[in-house]
């Protein structure tokens, strides 16, 4: 798998841009304008377990394949290998990777301290990813990840190295979560002002509005049927 960086003195060491590989249409909704929070978002509810969509190790290649990290040929070598024990491993740290983030990410939206634990998943992961970055290209040019083809974990790479760029980030960008009762997305808040308060207005904003009517109008009623019966 090819995931190629630029060398960028402009920044003062090294600039990590857009995986080169287009989005592919998928079952994953890519909203929340960095891929790490897109991997998180891959639990739309973490109170109902069913909408989990990381539920296999083939649902990982998946949002892989959808997020543009996986070549045609790490992708078909990678899917031999679904069902394997090396697999299923991957997939437990893939699902241990995501909630670590989402900890990561909701103590920094909530201003609390990172949880250690959740600091400690992370680096685990990225420890045995930077491992597997080296430069290739024309004149050594260009920052690549290394035989991801052979290693089931390798789309797990980009994604802890994505985190932590944007854990580091100067100025901070800010990161909201969604304000909807039964959403835990999390987005890159970049509107004006801003003031982004859902995942998104089709879904979680409208669906939030309704339900806040629905009650001022029963507690209207409760309101006048009272005064009615006094």
């Amino acid at each position: 798998m090819e995931y190629i960086f630029n060398l960028s003195t402009d920044h003062g060491g090294l600039e990590f841009p857009m995986d080169p590989l287009s989005p592919s249409p998928g079952p994953f909704e890519l909203s929340g304008g960095d891929l790490c929070l897109d991997f998180v978002n891959t639990w739309g509810d973490r109170g109902r377990p069913d909408t989990d969509g990381l539920d296999s190790y083939g649902a990982l290649l998946a949002f892989a394949r959808q997020a543009g990290l996986l070549d045609p040929g790490t992708l078909e070598a990678l899917a031999a290998q679904t069902g394997t024990p090396a697999a299923e491993a991957v997939l437990r740290t893939a699902r241990g990777l995501r909630e670590a983030l989402y900890g990561l990410f909701s103590a920094r939206i909530q201003g609390r301290e990172v949880p250690p634990r959740d600091l400690a998943r992370l680096n685990q992961v990225l420890r045995e990813a930077l491992s597997h970055l080296g430069l290739e290209g024309p004149g050594a040019s260009a920052w690549q990840w290394l035989e991801g083809e052979r290693h089931p974990g390798s789309p797990l790479w980009p994604i802890a190295r994505a985190a932590a760029e944007l854990l580091t980030r100067e100025p901070p960008v800010p990161i909201r979560e969604c304000e909807g009762s039964q959403c835990t997305w999390l987005f890159l808040d970049l509107s004006r002002g801003r003031s982004r308060r859902w995942c998104s207005m089709t879904s979680c904003g409208n669906r939030e509005k309704a339900r806040r009517h629905y009650h001022r109008v029963r507690k209207a009623a409760r309101g006048g049927t009272a005064r009615g019966a006094s």
